[in-house]
């Protein structure tokens, strides 16, 4: 095993990785926009405009991602009548793809706040659309940050079927090497290192997320107030915590 070849082409795989992580970063940015907009579509009232978000969800979480990569590209430009690039075809494509996943995460988030607080916002004169973002919002991104790393993961290891459409990214980039040279196990070796080795941090980082967002069974009671948290623990000690998990103040009382 010659490990040269891959020392030798680390910076060329290096730009096709930054590729792979600017892909991976705004293409989360914008399915999770797009996710929030699509899953308040889905919980509305009115079935005119539940319906086309239930069947856009519906539909595309039921074709694989690399049909929608080829939609995207060979597609999107018949229709428009204007040509695209790989990148923004490939961009687009996660996009469109992701955002039916991340409907249904927000979709669970938002569910997973009681009722009662959507209409006690409505009853101090809050509309729809306000109680979502200053009261259910903040809190359901608290319920759902472990579930959106998740999504990270998937949309990061996704990526790697862009190269069908001529996007340089670290995969593509990494075959290129390979076409060159014809080391195939030193030089997908080392991509699957780098991916389990991101993909691995990811999941660390969701788990910590998940343990940090957590109420152990015994840790006095919670209740949430908007985005700030209220636990009374044992001893007298109550925190409030922001969305975020920072303790914003202690109220330390005698014990009765």
């Amino acid at each position: 095993m010659d490990l040269r070849v891959i020392v030798e082409n680390l910076p060329y795989m290096l730009t096709g990785l930054r590729w792979t992580i600017i892909l991976a970063v705004f293409s989360m940015a914008g399915s999770f926009v797009c996710g929030a907009a699509f899953a308040m579509l889905r919980l509305s009232p009115w079935w005119w405009v539940r319906w086309p978000a239930i069947l856009y969800i519906d539909i595309v979480r039921t074709v694989p991602l690399i049909m929608v990569i080829f939609w995207a590209f060979f597609l999107v430009p018949v229709l428009t009548g204007h040509a695209t690039t790989p990148v923004k075809a490939a961009l687009f494509a996660l996009i469109l793809f992701n955002t039916s996943y991340m409907a249904e995460v927000i979709r669970a988030g938002i569910q997973s706040i009681p009722k009662g607080q959507v209409e006690a916002s409505r009853a101090i004169g809050l509309t729809y659309l306000q109680a979502m973002r200053y009261v259910v919002l903040p809190q359901a991104l608290r319920h759902m940050s472990p579930a959106l790393v998740s999504r990270f993961i998937a949309l990061f290891m996704g990526t790697s079927l862009v190269y069908i459409i001529g996007v340089t990214e670290f995969f593509r980039a990494a075959n290129n090497v390979n076409n060159r040279v014809y080391r195939s196990y030193e030089i997908y070796g080392f991509v699957a290192i780098v991916y389990f080795g991101c993909c691995y941090a990811l999941s660390l980082a969701s788990a910590a997320l998940e343990r940090r967002f957590a109420v152990p069974d015994g840790a006095g009671s919670e209740t949430r107030v908007g985005a700030l948290t209220v636990r009374d623990r044992p001893w007298g000690v109550r925190t409030v915590t922001s969305v975020f998990g920072r303790v914003t103040g202690s109220d330390f009382r005698r014990p009765e």
